[in-house]
């Protein structure tokens, strides 16, 4: 069991390790004193552990209301926080009471601005229940919501009281889930000089992943230390490493390349795009080393129009890039400039032809995406 102690004000916990659950009625009791607790989760997560952290809860004398709703990338909107605000009404939570997510990505980010917004604000815990959720979008307390415009355009920063990764939640993950979070844990080998990058490349697994307590441990102590620099910015510097061209082709194949792999290919291009093959080569040897996609044959205008124009469109764009692990530079591109990267980096990274194997693949996606 891990304790990563996050120095924000104020400070906060973050819990890592097996069998957590059982005791998160004695973590959570500091924050909630004699107030209640109303757990927020999604209609999948709910029936697998809604049940055991509420019994939990309630065995330390702590009153617990559950709501359960529906959340997709589709309704990750405004409309789904209003809901749940006045389903909070509803219930007569008040600014005393907390706030606990149970779940995923979508399910922090959504719970992470309705608790930021109810009353003004009120005390969040977060239990995240996928790789994903553990490594990023339930730390540093920056969430996002979309709208009409654009994807991630409306957000907040709103910090936890405490994190509780519980790894046992991760035994019901589909392999795709356990993919997308390996593809968060190769970004923070790239972006920070330390031992993870050269523990993956000469880890026995793949998608098993043993040594998950420090490995999460190392990319939440990572992220944090980022955070810490400027806490409060919307801008999340070397950690948006792979995000704007990941979330491109993410919009572009209508999400038909999941979170993960869409992020690798996103460091791929940039590594590529920007003349650091030596470095793109290196992140690929993990990509394929895990069973990421390492190449994309997907009309480029597409991506680069999604790339361009995820976000208002601007004169000017912030790119990460990778110009060898652990040194990753911010800097500020023009249109064309960016432009030129995505479109080199995506040349790089075409299958050659023949391939049986991606020929499928994309023909499975354009499917989906019509």
């Amino acid at each position: 069991m891990k304790c990563i102690e996050v120095k924000t004000d104020p400070p906060y916990q973050i819990w890592i390790g097996p069998a957590l659950i059982g005791e998160i009625g004695k973590l959570i009791a500091p924050i909630v004193e004699d107030h209640s607790v109303v757990i927020l989760s999604d209609m999948y997560v709910d029936p697998l552990y809604g049940d055991a952290v509420c019994t939990a809860i309630e065995d330390f004398g702590i009153e617990v209301k559950s709501i359960p709703f529906m959340v997709d990338e589709s309704s990750k909107n405004l409309e789904l926080v209003e809901s749940l605000l006045r389903m909070l009404a509803q219930q007569s939570i008040s600014r005393n009471d907390v706030i606990l997510a149970l779940g995923g990505g979508l399910i922090a980010d959504v719970v992470t601005l309705t608790a930021a917004l109810y009353l003004r604000g009120v005390k969040v815990i977060h239990v995240p229940t996928t790789l994903v959720a553990m490594l990023d979008a339930a730390i540093g307390g920056n969430a996002d919501i979309n709208i009409p415009e654009g994807k991630s355009m409306a957000g907040v920063c709103h910090d936890p009281s405490l994190v509780v990764a519980d790894l046992d939640l991760l035994a019901s993950l589909p392999d795709q889930e356990i993919k997308n979070g390996i593809g968060e844990i190769i970004k923070y080998a790239v972006i920070e000089k330390s031992d993870l990058y050269a523990k993956l490349k000469n880890h026995v697994g793949r998608t098993d992943m043993n040594d998950l307590e420090y490995i999460i441990g190392k990319c939440a102590e990572i992220k944090v230390g980022i955070l810490a620099e400027n806490p409060k910015s919307s801008q999340r510097g070397v950690l948006d490493l792979g995000l704007l061209v990941g979330q491109a082709i993410e919009i572009a194949t209508d999400n038909a390349i999941d979170h993960g792999e869409a992020l690798g290919l996103g460091m791929l291009v940039m590594a590529y795009g920007t003349g650091n093959s030596k470095t793109g080569d290196k992140i690929k040897v993990l990509l394929d080393k895990y069973g990421l996609m390492t190449t994309l044959d997907w009309p480029e205008r597409e991506i680069v129009n999604a790339a361009m124009f995820k976000t208002s469109p601007t004169s000017r764009y912030t790119a990460v890039i990778p110009e060898d692990i652990g040194q990753c530079v911010v800097k500020r591109v023009t249109s064309r400039e960016l432009m030129l990267i995505i479109r080199k980096g995506l040349s790089a990274i075409r299958p050659k032809k023949g391939s049986i194997k991606v020929g499928r693949r994309l023909h499975l996606l354009r499917r989906a995406k019509s």
